[in-house]
């Protein structure tokens, strides 16, 4: 589905906002403090119900106001969906579709699928495991929303183990073990066969945004061995000693090598030895638009967030980019100071809102 009409009311620097969004590109331009971001922002609380900003949703609703409102439409062809969040100071917030309130999130979120590229996007490579767990729960979660179920399964019952841990009721572990061995192998079973099916598509998608690079990727379900109950077993003093469980689906990971093509000399390193950070950027893009791609090939059109486009790099990474997004053909929602710094054929093949202290000053194709 697209998503055709953006309003926004009183969210942080964003007074009143009305955006009529193409199914192209997107780029919400202007100066530091303009509300570029913000707006970025707004869809993410409209999709999601929540910011991919710290700090709490009190801290969004503009200094004087009462509440703040984000309001949207779907569209997929005849078949249109109108969205609405609410959040009023002292209150919980409120999510709708079509005016109805929403009890859980997934039942917006399954729409369509909402993909983010923030300034800290090098985390998804270069940082800690828990950034490409998500990613690949993501994709999991956009391939079969019942995934939830056995996500949401594993971490209850991997919280009563380790509460018994912690309170030294040894005399549980022998059940709460055999509860999470078969809950931990569905899960990884799932995942394991989500990233298989996706590779075909990060391989495609790292040629093209960094094809200085021999890319390998692969999925490490969180434990040594075939057997998680053995694993179980075997470190169950371990797990005493430490009052928690060490290994486990909690700890999967996307292990990612790389080496420079004809270098015979620096090959199968990790990304943080090798690569710059504009081509660690660029690796980390890879993933995530291996997503777009993969979901689109499952008749899922994915919803693009790119926040700073272009930044930290060159014209050629910067070009790259742009072409395999352009190939995607898929809607983007994207912040730019000035839309002149992207490169120059890629210009005039936008959509451009234009804005100054939290208000459009200029909207144009």
């Amino acid at each position: 589905m697209i998503l055709d009409r953006l309003e926004v009311d009183q969210l942080r620097t964003l007074n009143r906002l009305a955006l009529e969004l193409s199914p192209g590109v997107n780029l919400v331009t202007g100066p530091n403090g303009a509300g570029k971001t913000t707006t970025l922002e707004a869809v993410h609380l409209l999709i999601r119900g929540r910011s991919f900003r710290r700090g709490g949703l009190e801290s969004q609703i503009q200094h004087g106001a009462d509440h703040t409102a984000v309001r949207g439409r779907l569209q997929a062809g005849a078949n249109t969906i109108r969205l609405d969040f609410l959040k009023r100071r002292g209150d919980p917030h409120e999510l709708q579709r079509d005016r109805r309130r929403v009890e859980r999130v997934s039942e917006v979120a399954e729409l369509v699928p909402l993909q983010t590229l923030l300034p800290d996007l090098t985390e998804l490579i270069a940082g800690a495991p828990a950034e490409r767990r998500k990613w690949l729960d993501l994709g999991l979660f956009y391939e079969d929303a019942d995934s939830l179920r056995a996500m949401a399964h594993f971490r209850h019952v991997l919280r009563q183990r380790n509460a018994a841990l912690r309170t030294r009721q040894h005399q549980q572990l022998d059940a709460w073990d055999f509860e999470l061995a078969a809950s931990a192998e569905a899960l990884t079973a799932l995942r394991q066969q989500s990233f298989e099916r996706m590779l075909p598509s990060i391989e495609v998608c790292a040629e093209r945004l960094c094809p200085e690079f021999k890319t390998a990727l692969t999925f490490f379900p969180g434990h040594r061995g075939q057997s998680y109950a053995a694993e179980l077993a075997n470190q169950r003093q371990k797990d005493i000693q430490l009052r928690m469980t060490h290994s486990g689906p909690h700890r999967a990971d996307i292990l990612a090598r790389i080496s420079v093509k004809n270098g015979s000399n620096r090959t199968g390193l990790s990304v943080s030895t090798l690569a710059s950070q504009g081509q660690a950027r660029a690796l980390a893009a890879a993933l995530k638009l291996a997503q777009v791609r993969y979901f689109k090939s499952q008749g899922k059109p994915t919803l693009l967030l790119v926040d700073d486009l272009g930044t930290e790099w060159d014209e050629s990474h910067c070009n790259n980019f742009m072409k395999l997004v352009s190939d995607l053909n898929v809607q983007v929602l994207a912040s730019v100071v000035d839309a002149h710094i992207l490169p120059k054929k890629w210009q005039n093949t936008y959509t451009e809102f234009k804005l100054k202290q939290g208000a459009l000053v200029a909207s144009a194709t």
